[in-house]
């Protein structure tokens, strides 16, 4: 059957148990948040030793794995079986470990908890294989969060370290990140070692803590711009250029150029309600007015020759007719932004 991640942890948590679990998709946070669970928290140290089974996909058969599979636990109600990285394991892309599987699907071991954590992938939805895993097992799968789910996810995660969070903070996470879940928690919870119960985090909390250094120079390149700052924005592109490595032109290009055309959407919608105005054009409720002062220091006109010279850099950084270096492409694409 297929459960979300969500409702497969309350149950875990509720101690309801299912005999297999297939779990996929390209957003391994939760795929490992319940094999972690599953692992950590059914059985004691002591049933452990005898009852906890971790098997790698790219070095295991599925008839090893089913052998162990199919033996009753000792000293405990449950085993554990859990197979990590199997989407490298060959028998899952063979006839022969699928009809394997399949018959055990059919006629499992109920004192055995089956984990499969299939990362980054998923199974074709078409197959009969797939069909049967539906039918079979409790069916995860994790699909990375679209930029809008983010501040939810991350007011809820920090909900549960017992702090809260500004908006501010929110979006510097969201914009510094992207949606790499695995390491938004990692970042908060090191954080949470240097606050206290019931302490809220800011915008200059997350960049004291969490190294965010150079997306937060872009961070702040993007709001330079949209201020119409050319002295603060000559000298951030100067200070990326110290570092080209870690700053490589092309991501900025790209960031900007995002920026420019929701600027384009955002003359041409007639909406004046903020939230509306957040949905249409994606950015953060917080960022709105942000967005409005912007419109009014670039014209539609100058907007448009704007795109056009990102992308004729965007060209350039890639070494098509281009005789200088990405400095200089990005000094000269900040100051023709701004004086179009």
């Amino acid at each position: 059957m297929i459960q979300s991640a969500e409702t497969v942890l309350q149950n875990l948590a509720k101690k309801i148990y299912e005999p297999i679990y297939f779990l996929q998709g390209e957003e391994v946070y939760y795929l490992d948040a319940i094999t972690r669970h599953i692992e950590e928290q059914l059985l004691t140290p002591a049933e452990k030793g005898f009852n906890l089974s971790i098997f790698y996909g790219k070095e295991c058969s599925m008839a090893a794995l089913l052998t162990q599979a199919r033996r009753f636990p000792m000293g405990a109600d449950k085993q554990i079986v859990i197979v990590k990285e199997a989407q490298e394991m060959a028998d899952l892309k063979n006839a022969t470990g699928q009809q394997l599987l399949l018959h055990y699907l059919h006629h499992p071991q109920l004192t055995t908890l089956l984990v499969f954590a299939y990362k980054y992938k998923t199974i074709d939805g078409r197959s009969t294989f797939s069909k049967v895993l539906n039918k079979n097992t409790v069916l995860v799968t994790s699909k990375k969060l679209y930029n809008q789910q983010l501040p939810t996810f991350i007011k809820s995660f920090v909900k549960t370290l017992e702090l809260s969070i500004t908006e501010k903070a929110i979006w510097m996470l969201q914009a510094c990140i992207g949606n790499d879940l695995t390491r938004i928690v990692n970042e908060l919870h090191k954080l949470r070692l240097n606050l206290n119960t019931g302490n809220t985090i800011t915008d200059s909390i997350v960049e004291t803590y969490i190294d965010l250094s150079k997306p937060f120079n872009v961070f702040e390149l993007q709001k330079a711009i949209m201020q119409k700052d050319y002295p603060k924005s000559y000298q951030i592109i100067s200070i990326c250029a110290l570092n080209a490595k870690e700053h490589a032109a092309l991501p900025i290009i790209t960031i900007l150029y995002i920026f420019f055309s929701k600027l384009l959407l955002l003359h041409q919608t007639k909406e004046t309600d903020p939230a509306k105005i957040s949905k249409h054009i994606e950015i953060h409720p917080y960022f709105v007015q942000g967005y409005l002062d912007a419109r009014r220091h670039y014209p539609l006109h100058q907007i448009l020759q704007n795109i056009t010279y990102l992308h004729q850099a965007d060209v350039q950084v890639k070494g098509i007719d281009c005789n200088t270096n990405d400095y200089q492409v990005m000094k000269e694409l900040i100051f023709k932004l701004m004086h179009a």
